[in-house]
């Protein structure tokens, strides 16, 4: 059975990821945002009462979301809808992961990872295969009944779906056969032991089966008839009752008593266990189905939890948020757009940017040292990667075109990774860059080759930037190499492809932290910030 809670028509797979997510990931600090993902807005069942606490599977789920760009506005709406039923029904999604959590974890418990394929026709690994199925199908029948306790409400395609698949392929009868399946096997495993005040409820076996003789009077041609477990309830589960009941069995024609004779004992654990193991036999395909099912189930669920609990950030901090809205190539627009990660970490006090790119296919920001630029470039970014899976922005308005290959070049103070100067570095990371861009590539520069010389780092800047240009890809760059600034402006002067953008400063020296529609100025505005650091 297929989940299909992340695409229309398939399961989850690494496939088609970013070229260079980890670099992604660090240039524009999604850590945190995946971070806060794991926090739990969700009192879970059991827990009331506690702290909300980190899950690192929802972490970590969420990044390997994140790091696989959906490739149409149809996987996009797909994935959106799901969220906002998730936005509606957090119990039952949260529910759903619980359930599957679970499922997987006591599967774990039963030695999953070290069941060796070469342990076969052993009472202990069947013993274990029994537990397994019955975990498994107990689990997915639970899985059935939330989604039709909770129909009622959901909206999206994706749970619609799989609501209809779990109908389709668990219908009423075949649930009920499924549970007679495993409960006739029970016994074997001694699942059906329990204690139920002062008296033991026990099931045992009840196997009929037909044979033919043979030459010299031996059995052959074996067949099961029936194979059932029957409820017995007694006082002491090894007391007398238990062996007269066992005596008196051997009234019943066809019955053999277990209690007269060792070797027809042994004869008879013989034969349940053969019996079992041939109509455990054809279990193999099921236990594989809803393994597979729960895996893909218990990844999906925790990506929308990851979501819900962002979300619920969010709201607690007043950030607001939309759905992005994917346009063509030349659209590119988005209102009271915000840093995600910064407006986390200051619980919403960030400075919120509008702009409107249309038809912009190489944007300079130039402007005042500690202006906002750097954060600006990165909301940018954030908000592509978080439309890109589905995700909602951090913006009243955000349009924009699909980069399923998106790069950025941030730079970097020298750190114990390096292997050579600064600008080496630079220079390897870019050629990795060019040598790799992929389809409709977007490439954020954020104070690209200013390890060197102003002359070299604007010599080097110009060349690369207008060779991208020249070749149709898409380009923001945050700059302090004003001779490339200003060579760029003088030569885009009647390109309304080009745009320059500056941090906003008024006069008495303060920064709004707004990034608005500016000629490059042939200064970074550092001797003010010296002198409010230091004093004059």
């Amino acid at each position: 059975m297929n989940v299909y809670l992340l695409f229309p028509d398939r399961e989850w797979a690494s496939t088609g990821p970013y070229f260079d997510w980890n670099n992604i990931t660090r240039d524009l600090g999604l850590n945190a945002l995946f971070k806060a993902a794991g926090v739990d807005s969700i009192t879970r069942t059991g827990s009331q009462g506690a702290a909300p606490g980190e899950d690192p599977y929802i972490s970590h789920s969420v990044k390997r979301v994140m790091g696989v760009p959906l490739q149409t506005a149809e996987e996009i709406k797909y994935r959106q809808d799901i969220i906002t039923d998730c936005f509606t029904k957090q119990a039952f999604v949260d529910r759903l992961y619980s359930v599957s959590n679970h499922v997987l974890d006591e599967w774990e418990k039963l030695g999953r990872k070290n069941n060796s394929a070469g342990e076969t026709n052993t009472k202990p690994k069947l013993i274990t295969d029994i537990k397994v199925l019955k975990l498994l199908t107990d689990g997915i029948l639970e899985v059935r009944t939330l989604f039709e306790k909770n129909k009622e409400g959901l909206n999206s395609e994706g749970f619609l779906a799989l609501y209809d698949r779990l109908q389709n392929e668990l219908s009423d009868e075949r649930a009920e056969q499924l549970e007679t399946l495993v409960d006739s096997m029970a016994f074997f495993a001694g699942l059906s032991d329990e204690k139920d005040r002062n008296s033991y409820i026990v099931k045992v076996p009840r196997i009929r089966l037909e044979c033919g003789l043979q030459d010299g009077l031996k059995i052959g041609d074996v067949k099961v008839v029936d194979l059932e477990t029957l409820t017995v309830s007694y006082n002491k589960q090894h007391g007398i009752g238990s062996k007269i009941r066992g005596r008196i069995s051997s009234i019943n024609p066809g019955v053999v008593s277990l209690y007269r004779d060792q070797a027809i004992q042994e004869d008879a654990e013989d034969i349940e266990f053969h019996t079992v193991s041939y109509v455990y036999s054809y279990c193999g395909n099921l236990v594989n189905s809803i393994g597979q099912f729960f895996d893909q189930l218990h990844f999906q669920t925790a990506f929308y939890l990851g979501v819900i609990n962002i979300r619920s950030q969010m709201m607690q901090y007043k950030i607001d948020y939309c759905f992005p809205r994917v346009s063509d190539e030349s659209v590119f627009q988005f209102t009271d757009l915000k840093e995600m990660i910064l407006s986390l970490e200051t619980r919403g006090k960030t400075v919120a940017n509008s702009g409107k790119l249309d038809g912009k296919q190489l944007v300079i920001i130039t402007g005042a040292n500690q202006g906002g630029k750097s954060t600006f470039l990165r909301s940018i970014g954030t908000a592509q990667i978080m439309m890109q899976c589905g995700m909602m922005v951090a913006a009243k308005q955000y349009k924009s075109s699909i980069h399923v290959s998106v790069f950025t070049h941030f730079t970097r103070r020298e750190d114990s990774a390096m292997n050579s100067g600064r600008l080496d570095e630079e220079l390897r990371r870019m050629d990795r860059i060019i040598s790799n861009l992929g389809k409709d590539p977007l490439i954020l520069l954020n104070e690209s080759f200013a390890t060197t010389t102003e002359k070299d780092g604007s010599s080097i800047a110009y060349g690369i930037v207008k060779a991208l240009k020249e070749e149709g890809i898409k380009v923001l760059t945050v700059t302090h190499l004003l001779s490339f600034a200003q060579q760029m402006y003088e030569e885009s002067a009647d390109d309304e492809s080009v745009i320059f953008l500056s941090a906003e400063h008024l006069d008495n020296g303060r920064r709004t932290f707004k990034i608005i529609p500016h000629a490059p100025e042939m200064t970074s505005f550092g001797l003010e910030l010296y002198d409010e650091i230091l004093g004059k």
